[in-house]
């Protein structure tokens, strides 16, 4: 049977231009939230097992860049599934900056293209923007192009069309590609302190666009841009505190602050992020019953991964009654929305025949599915049916090949399936190699892999894989183990079980 895991973070991302929410991705940017760990104490040796698949699982938000918008499962051949995650670039909603433009006329939205014609010949700001932008939407037709607007608008001082004109210069729509030239329309556009200006600067100092790359550089527009009250500015924040990536210091604490500004601004992949935290307990408390209130804001706003992680919580019974019809439905939505997590998800709902018909071959197809968009998640539970010739022939190469890319992309199910087949060593062409088994169990049980950290700290208690028996680190690694929701490191160490374990 498959079990169902959470999706990590979701990314930064760069500002928008002044028209209504157009989302582009631009960059992966760091991609996945990268995992933590767990450790973990003395256990018997354990007993073979199976490929583990997808159960449901979790992701979170990873950096990305936006266009212009305006102003328990059975030991044996266990999978999972995932919850909220955006790979890469987020999906992003509407996020509109939180200190509007003092200097935008009253009726500049409605006003004639005769009288912003003339306003903007006056030196008006804003109605110089409002020509650029329908100019660039294609509501308005005239000799002059959106980007001459935009330069003269950002000439008057509207921030929003110095921030425009970057994302022009930046993305070349209507002119030449020219990142230097963006990079001086986003300061300027962030000077005048327009977010959306900051959050876009940011990203070039991420990626090296036009300027020299400098993350700790990057870091500071994000902060900024947050605090002038740009939600998706506030993701960005809450991403580099959790991972120190613009080496400021790791701070999952700091990091939960930030994603709650971002949320309560409206950024639904912040509220999505905050969640992971909560589920997670990183940064605080394990806290199950705020993460599905942050997961179900997120998904009333139309977020599919806010809509795919709440329905892993369901499907596990983690802060809420245990409901397979709701996790269901809400994978369902997910997948529909073409979010790859949810439809692995789904197909692991196929294969408990959870609230669904069982449907092993309609699950295969949904694992396929996903991995063929290169869901980590989904390729682990493709990788399953190869190992184990289900539904298809047997093909032990390509389901290794499989695992080592989810392992590489941080799926700690993939890297555990990893370590069980190089410790088993029964599978060709995968003799046994206990030192590459003990790196996999590593980097699966700092991913919070239960069942890896447990299998660790055996592998240390009985001098494996040049591994030395250190009784504190072992004990350590089965507390992980349990406050993860292994049992049966629970009762090796004397821990108590969490009363809302994180799934292993």
């Amino acid at each position: 049977m498959l079990r169902a895991r959470f999706s990590e973070a979701k990314g930064r991302v760069t500002a928008t231009s002044s028209f209504p929410c157009m989302v582009r991705k631009v960059t992966r940017g760091s991609g996945r939230r990268r995992s933590f760990g767990a450790r973990a104490l003395i256990q018997p040796r354990a007993p073979r097992q199976g490929p583990q698949g997808l159960l449901g699982c979790a992701k979170s938000y990873a950096p990305s860049l936006l266009a212009p918008g305006r102003g328990s499962a059975s030991p044996m051949h266990t999978m999972r599934s995932a919850l909220l995650a955006l790979s890469a670039a987020a999906l992003l909603g509407c996020a509109t900056p939180a200190i509007p433009n003092a200097q935008a006329p009253v009726a500049v939205a409605t006003a004639s293209p005769q009288t912003l014609r003339a306003r903007c010949a006056e030196g008006d700001g804003p109605s110089c923007t409002e020509l650029g932008t329908r100019i660039e939407r294609g509501d308005l037709v005239d000799r002059e192009t959106a980007a001459s607007f935009y330069e003269k608008g950002c000439d008057h001082g509207s921030a929003v069309a110095c921030n425009n004109l970057g994302w022009l210069f930046h993305n070349g729509k209507g002119v030449p590609v020219d990142l230097r030239r963006a990079a001086h329309f986003y300061d300027i556009g962030c000077d005048l302190r327009d977010g959306r200006a900051c959050t876009n600067m940011g990203n070039l100092y991420e990626h090296g666009l036009g300027v020299l790359a400098d993350t700790f550089q990057a870091a500071q527009y994000y902060i900024y841009a947050c605090k002038l009250g740009f939600a998706v500015g506030c993701r960005n924040e809450g991403l580099i505190r959790e991972t120190n990536y613009g080496r400021i210091g790791e701070d999952s604490a700091s990091a939960r602050d930030v994603y709650e500004r971002g949320c309560n601004l409206g950024d639904t992949g912040s509220c999505v992020n905050l969640g992971n935290l909560l589920r997670q307990g990183r940064g605080g408390p394990v806290d199950f019953n705020r993460a599905r209130e942050f997961f179900t804001r997120a998904c009333q706003r139309g977020d599919l991964l806010g809509c795919n992680n709440l329905g892993f919580l369901y499907d596990k019974g983690l802060g809420v009654a245990q409901d397979m019809c709701k996790a269901v439905a809400a994978y369902e939505r997910a997948c529909k929305g073409e979010l790859p997590l949810g439809c692995t998800n789904l197909g692991h709902a196929y294969e408990k025949g959870a609230c669904l018909p069982k449907d092993t071959r309609r699950a295969l197809a949904l694992h396929t599915r996903a991995c063929d968009q290169d869901e980590p998640l989904g390729c682990n539970n493709f990788a399953v049916y190869l190992e184990r010739g289900e539904e298809m022939p047997q093909d032990v190469s390509r389901a290794l090949e499989l695992y080592r890319f989810a392992c590489d992309k941080k799926e700690p199910l993939a890297c555990h399936n990893l370590a069980r087949i190089y410790e088993q060593g029964d599978l060709f062409p995968a003799p046994q190699d206990l030192g590459l088994a003990a790196k996999y169990h590593r980097i699966a049980c700092d991913r919070a892999h239960g069942k890896s950290c447990a299998a660790l700290a055996r592998m240390h208690h009985e001098s494996l894989g040049g591994l030395r028996p250190d009784p504190a680190w072992e004990r350590d690694l089965r507390a992980r183990a349990c406050q993860q929701g292994y049992l049966e490191a629970c009762s090796l160490t004397g821990t108590t079980l969490p009363e809302n374990p994180t799934p292993p």
